[in-house]
This record gives C-alpha cells, structure tokens and sequence, in this order.
C-alpha cells in the first residue's frame, strides 16, 4: 500500500507521460495542457529546492584528499570514544592523535591508517576525521593511550 493510499483511501491516479496528440474536445485539452503545466512546475520548484539544498550543504564543506604514505592526525571524539581512553574530564581529551601513514584508500571518502597495536579504534576511518600533517614542528602525540576491553 502507497502512503497516499493509506492517507486518502484510494489508489493515486495514474500520470502517464503526456504525449502532444491533438484531441477535438477542448475540455480533454484543457486537463491535459494543466497537466503539463503542473507537471513543469513540479519540475522547476524540485530542481529550486535541489540547488538551494546543494548551496547550504557545500558552505561549510572543504575538499580534502590524501595520497597513500601521507601523514594524518587522527581526531577522537572525546564523547563517544570512551573504549580509547577513560577519564574524569572529557573535555581536557586531546582531540588529535598521530601522525599515522595512510595505507590505503577506500572509496572516495574513506581510508586506512597504520594504527599501534593494541589500539581499539578502527582501523579504516572518514575523511572528516583526518587532519594532514604540515611541517615537522608540531607532534602532538605518537600512541594512542592504552586501554584494556574494560576501558
């Protein structure tokens, strides 16, 4: 059963494609010429709609891509990965660890890194999770902390 059939009770009328024969009845060319006015209208407002979704989620959206033997930080979510470290304060988390190299990559948004043993954090991770090394300065952390399966 359709949603408009369980709305309205009644299974929705057919929407052929509307082929431009002519027909002598002006009543049957009325109907068919709102149909296809409806029908370019319906078209037009979807394809509005589309763009300005396309506009509002491409604002905040920057292109990443990394080559494989790339350094990445690695950034964890202090408040859903409780199984990488367990503290008090999870705010005071570091939110990046590495560099780590990237062994391969999966598909075009996904890839794996070569994680320290004993880590529980998989091992194929999201490109928004990635952040690229720059510079031989700054290294925030080489392990990821130690944990056991209890946490």
């Amino acid at each position: 059963m359709s949603p408009f059939q369980a709305l309205y009770g009644y299974i929705p009328p057919h929407r052929e494609l509307i082929t431009q024969e002519s027909t002598p009845i002006a009543a049957v060319k009325d109907v068919l010429q709102r149909r296809v006015n409806m029908d370019h209208t319906l078209k037009k407002q979807l394809e509005i709609a589309r763009h300005k979704m396309k506009q509002m989620t491409d604002k905040n959206r920057s292109e990443k891509e990394f080559l494989v033997g790339d350094l990445v930080f690695l950034k964890l979510q202090s408040s859903r990965q409780n199984n990488v470290a367990l503290r008090k304060n999870l705010k005071l988390n570091p939110r990046y660890y590495g560099p780590y190299p990237i062994i391969r990559r999966i598909g075009m948004v996904a890839y794996e890194l070569r994680l320290p043993e004993g880590s529980f954090v998989h091992l194929v991770l999201h490109i928004s999770l990635l952040k690229k090394k720059i510079g031989d300065a700054i290294i925030i952390s080489f392990k990821l902390p130690m944990t056991d399966k209890k946490g």
